[in-house]
């Protein structure tokens, strides 16, 4: 197994408990049962997640559309499995992926900037 190939199953593993997993057990449980949590979880520990997931990829891997394009592909399809077709929830679909796409960069030309300097 590639490096590369090894990362997107970790960031996929962590995408799923974070957008399938969490909010099924929220929407489906009486343990969970307030907006609030659906909220920090939507506005806090999401992009978080995502935030730290691409910049880390970016210092190992560099840039990589395809792990950018990951947690907005598997928020989008969450939206209409879990969140039962909210539409307006798309909109956290593509702000993840600004955050990743921002975040993963800058993991990158940091990158590029310690090779440089270790040469």
């Amino acid at each position: 197994m590639s490096p590369l190939y090894k990362r997107v199953l970790v960031h996929t593993g962590f995408y799923l408990v974070l957008f399938f997993l969490i909010p099924y057990i929220q929407n489906h449980s009486h343990i969970m049962n307030d907006l609030g949590t659906l909220l920090l979880l939507l506005l806090m520990v999401n992009p978080a997640a995502v935030m730290i997931l691409n910049a880390e990829a970016g210092l190992h891997q560099g840039f990589n559309i395809a792990l950018c394009l990951l947690p907005a592909l598997l928020f989008a399809l969450s939206v209409f499995l879990v969140f039962d077709g909210n539409t307006s929830a798309q909109f956290y679909s593509v702000a993840y992926g600004v955050i990743a796409i921002v975040s993963n960069s800058i993991g990158a030309k940091y990158r590029k900037k310690n090779m440089r300097t270790a040469k």
